[in-house]
């Protein structure tokens, strides 16, 4: 079962929430509440529950300076915000934040499962990169849940370079769309995902060539390419010399 804190300032709307609705069949369980987002942050910080659902307008700290404040002391919560009001800044605010969605009340049970079926599956990804990442020791000092996701494409890359991989593996591998890894790795490294991946069989394949044992078809399929020569076109562009250029230069 997911954990979860509900937010929000009337006593009424939490009961209703804890009541109403099938949480359990939606596999969470309410975990705690709070009435203001102080209250809020404090119970994050101790239960570190999987979901927090938050109300926005409240007194004392409200529910987008809450927010603020996980994100900033980099809280590991899937953050769905509730309100009465459909502001676009407000709606702006929650998604700059990282929010997985926000509700408009009042919404039904089909609304909510649909939110929460996002959330279950965002939490899916986010164990499988830590599978790929455990230590994650990085996030504490300020990274972001896309440092972890380009951390994350490095160390596959690292490990399976020599396989025949290509983007939508990887984009399959850790639960992402093509067009969202692409653009995250991009922002967080400079580089493509495909640029990345060449840069570390070209300097596999450099590796191998030192070694005049090992023949050039045995370096392209130990190095990702199925295809010898495409191999060799790929160096070439890469290096500015053939393969047997290269090796000749280094022997």
């Amino acid at each position: 079962m997911l954990s979860m804190i509900i937010v929000d300032d009337e006593d009424i709307i939490r009961e209703g929430l804890r009541t109403y609705i099938d949480w359990a069949g939606m596999g969470i369980r309410i975990v705690g509440e709070a009435n203001n987002g102080r209250t809020a942050l404090r119970k994050v910080q101790e239960l570190k529950p999987e979901i927090l659902l938050t109300d926005v307008v409240m007194p004392g700290m409200d529910g987008l300076e809450l927010i603020r404040l996980v994100r900033e002391q980099s809280l590991q919560v899937q953050i769905v915000v509730l309100s009465a009001f459909e502001n676009f800044q407000f709606i702006k605010s929650a998604l700059k934040f990282d929010a997985v969605d926000y509700l408009v009340k009042p919404f039904n049970q089909t609304e909510l499962t649909q939110v929460m079926d996002k959330v279950a599956a965002q939490i899916e990804r986010d164990r499988m990169i830590a599978e790929y990442v455990p230590d994650r020791s990085f996030a504490a000092d300020g990274g972001s849940r896309d440092r972890r996701i380009s951390q994350t494409i490095v160390k596959l890359i690292e490990r399976r370079y020599a396989e025949k991989l290509s983007i939508q593996d990887i984009a399959n591998e850790i639960c992402l769309s093509i067009n969202h890894m692409t653009s995250v790795f991009k922002k967080e490294t400079g580089e493509t995902v495909v640029d990345y991946l060449t840069k570390v069989r070209m300097k596999h394949a450099k590796r191998m060539l030192r070694d005049p044992s090992v023949k050039i078809y045995e370096i392209a399929d130990g190095t990702g390419y199925a295809d010898a020569n495409y191999f060799a076109k790929v160096f070439k562009k890469y290096t500015g010399l053939s393969p047997k250029e290269y090796r000749d230069r280094w022997v």
